[in-house]
């Protein structure tokens, strides 16, 4: 049973950090939209390509955990951490922004993430679900 719940914690970790990759495509293919001459030259290009590549970086990361380090539990923490994290970054720059330096949050969000909010996400979930593993393997 400990193995079921594994492979179910394994693939919630992948579902949430496809979600991470898709929110951060968006935000990039946003800012190619959003030009006003119609042409994206290749320093653009390649700045939104490694700002994607960086955006992505802790959803990588958490991919490696559950996978080949064979600790999902934790990583669906930090998957769910920084799904949220995202989320509230990319209504602060994009729906709702407050201040001129909003954008700002989109560099630093993943740093935040591999320091912050994925470990604390990481640290509640952790027990939770070995709990509801040992739950259910309990006669």
């Amino acid at each position: 049973m400990a193995l079921k719940a594994n492979a179910v914690a394994a693939r919630a970790t992948l579902t949430l950090c496809a979600l991470g990759v898709v929110l951060h495509a968006y935000e990039a293919a946003r800012a190619v939209v959003d030009r006003s001459s119609g042409a994206i030259d290749f320093g653009g290009f390649m700045f939104l390509v490694g700002f994607l590549l960086w955006s992505c970086l802790p959803y990588a990361i958490w991919v490696y955990v559950a996978v080949v380090q064979r600790q999902p539990a934790p990583a669906l923490g930090c998957a769910v951490g920084s799904l949220f994290f995202d989320l509230w970054v990319h209504y602060s720059v994009f729906i709702g922004p407050t201040r001129s330096t909003a954008a700002l949050a989109l560099l630093f969000a993943p740093v935040w993430n591999l320091i912050l909010f994925g470990p604390l996400g990481a640290a509640i979930s952790w027990p939770a679900i070995t709990l509801l593993a040992r739950r259910k393997n309990a006669p």
